[in-house]
């Protein structure tokens, strides 16, 4: 019965959250579909034994919270607890769903200590970070820049402090092998970056 249930909000949540984020390639629905397709590839190669509506339906809710504001993890938690508590989503996969969209956040685990309770907290942390690496994430970090009003040097800091250290970060191997794949091309991107502005400056 819940299986049905879940799979009825699945298809519910995709119309509502395509239309709440847009289409921004930095945090809109774009970004949702990354992270989905990142999760299912982490299901498929390690081989868990997950839910995947209930995946599915965490990965979709995980960045909700934007529309309110920071920290968006939190807003994005109570809108899914009260989401789900209204549709009779069991205390259980609710638990799950709001420990996965808290710990998926980099700075509100920094602050909070917060820890994962459920394999899909696990995958989200993962899936979501995979996203921020490579040519895709080398792109978001230049727009959420520019949106935030960040300097050049407070982006470029952005990179060495943040998001070249997310390997560490990952829980399965298989993410940690993409994530240094996708690592490696930031890297170069950043090489080449370098080196554009070093000509500019001589102009």
């Amino acid at each position: 019965m819940i299986i049905v249930v879940l799979s009825d909000l699945v298809n519910e949540l995709k119309i509502f959250v395509r239309k709440a984020l847009g289409n921004s390639f930095e945090h809109g629905y774009p970004h949702i579909e990354r992270v989905l397709n990142n999760a299912y590839e982490i299901v498929d190669h390690e081989e868990l034994d997950i839910d995947r509506n209930i995946l599915t339906i965490t990965v979709l809710l995980h960045d909700i919270g934007r529309l309110i504001g920071e920290p968006h993890a939190y807003y994005s938690s109570l809108f899914a607890k009260a989401y789900l508590s209204d549709r009779g989503v069991s205390s259980d996969v609710i638990d799950c769903v709001v420990n996965a969209i808290l710990y998926h956040s980099y700075s509100y685990v920094l602050e909070h200590n917060i820890k994962p309770i459920c394999e899909i907290s696990k995958i989200l942390s993962d899936a979501d970070k995979l996203d921020a690496l490579g040519v895709v994430g080398f792109i978001r970090v230049f727009l959420y820049g520019e949106r935030v009003g960040r300097s050049l040097k407070e982006t470029m800091d952005h990179f060495n402090n943040k998001i070249l250290n997310l390997h560490k970060l990952m829980h399965y191997r298989y993410s940690r092998e993409k994530a240094l794949k996708l690592r490696e091309r930031i890297l170069e991107m950043l090489r080449y970056l370098n080196d554009e502005l070093i000509l500019e400056n001589k102009v």
